[in-house]
């Protein structure tokens, strides 16, 4: 690839929204069609299918982030893409749904609070060279990396848990530009 075009930041750019406003979570088995299926010139996805609905994680305000940090070694690049967020209220049914993180294969499409959407743990990079679902088995997905938290010591602490997935990709995250639909109850999402 030539390097024949720059880029631009325009107002709109430096007033930009900081933060996430949804999280939805699937496992790697339940991509069905993503659109292109192939790597693409805008490095977007146009719309995404999953046989079962995503799962919608709500978290406290202004704790949800995602970092992406890039490193090159041998002729390599890859990312490690990290979306940790922050569920308030230790309880049972709780912890039991994040529980179920720790064996499972997740992709994340994580929602800015400035509408943009950004898939984690889809990559088209060294995908499994399967015609039909080259997704499939890609190694990309994200992991359970952490979960952190407790009582506090004050009445006045949050008493909770930080939950962190962290995908090594060999490319940035793409970018969503479907629509998502929150389903009735807000425990789940489905994209198109």
């Amino acid at each position: 690839m030539a390097i024949d075009n720059g880029l631009t930041v325009d107002c709109g750019d430096l007033n930009a929204v900081g933060g996430i406003r949804q999280i939805l979570l699937t496992d790697l088995s339940n991509v069905l069609l993503p659109d292109p299926t192939t790597p693409n010139a805008t490095h977007t996805l146009t719309s995404f299918t999953t046989t079962n609905a995503w799962a919608r994680f709500e978290f406290k305000n202004e704790t949800a982030a995602l970092t992406i940090t890039g490193a090159k070694e041998g002729g390599s690049t890859s990312y490690e893409c990290a979306v940790s967020f922050y569920v308030p209220n230790y309880e049972a049914t709780r912890v039991a749904e994040i529980s179920k993180l720790e064996t499972a294969c997740p992709v994340a499409l994580v929602e800015f609070n400035s509408g943009k959407m950004i898939m984690v743990g889809y990559s088209y990079k060294y995908e499994n060279q399967d015609a039909t679902t080259p997704w499939v088995r890609n190694q990309t997905f994200a992991n359970l990396t952490s979960v952190e938290g407790g009582s506090g010591a004050a009445y006045a602490d949050d008493n909770g848990l930080t939950v962190t997935l962290t995908a090594r990709q060999f490319e940035l995250p793409l970018e969503y530009t479907g629509a998502i639909t929150v389903v009735s109850g807000g425990l789940t999402a489905t994209t198109s």
